[in-house]
């Protein structure tokens, strides 16, 4: 029996995921750079790693066998006009965000290809689509997230994986709050004019999906849960 593996599990979105995944019958690895706590009762190899710093990312790497499915949850955020970001600020968005998730996918694959079967969901945002003030990086690291998610699927669909994306938008959780702090109410408010905020159960919902035998013939897709702010409403 193949193992789920969840990056960014402690995060609001990530342990909604990890909990709605666990009722699937398989082994769980679960994956948080902090607040470990929130996992606890879990059956799960729970293990604490920064994927900012190469050294945990490889010690994480190399627990990565007989994997089935793979969710990419993990993600940092830093809002801001691009003058005045750190340059760390800008290169732990690219570490954790895009080698992060481009190096798991690269040590799962090969061994989905042996099983011929596979799954992968890759955590995008809506800013990869209609990015907003003070979100060009990391828009960006995430528009990247699904043309690299589409050329997986691309590549490996006859191998029997499939790779797809979660796109949320105006999420109640603290990455929504560390939002409002930190670029005001309004362009909130503008995110989310025709819909309440999500939950992440919502987000979980769709990652349950993707992975789920329901959703067999769907490969290479960016499954939206934002509220319909990606079609402009």
């Amino acid at each position: 029996m193949g193992k789920i593996v969840i990056t960014g599990a402690s995060s609001d979105i990530g342990l909604a995921i990890a909990r709605r995944l666990s009722g699937a019958g398989k082994p769980l690895l679960l994956q948080c750079r902090s607040q470990a706590d929130r996992l606890t009762g879990m059956d799960a190899e729970v293990v604490r790693a920064d994927f900012a710093e190469r050294e945990d990312l490889g010690r994480f790497i190399e627990k990565l066998q007989d994997v089935e499915i793979l969710v990419n949850a993990a993600a940092d955020t830093q809002t801001g006009l691009l003058p005045q970001l750190d340059e760390a600020d800008i290169d732990r968005m690219l570490a954790v965000n895009i080698t992060a998730t481009t190096l798991l996918c690269k040590a799962v694959i090969p061994q989905m290809c042996l099983r011929r079967q596979g799954v992968i969901v890759n955590l995008s945002s809506v800013t990869a689509s209609r990015v907003y003030r003070g979100q060009s990086v990391y828009g960006g690291t995430k528009a990247y997230i699904e043309t690299f998610s589409r050329g997986i699927a691309t590549e490996y669909a006859k191998k029997g994986i499939r790779c797809n994306c979660v796109a949320p938008g105006s999420i109640e959780s603290g990455s929504l709050q560390k939002l409002i702090i930190s670029t005001g109410s309004d362009i909130v408010r503008d995110v989310n004019a025709s819909a309440k905020f999500g939950t992440p159960e919502d987000v979980a919902a769709a990652v349950a999906f993707l992975c789920s035998g329901e959703s067999r013939y769907i490969n290479g897709a960016v499954l939206h849960v934002d509220g319909g702010y990606w079609l402009g409403l």
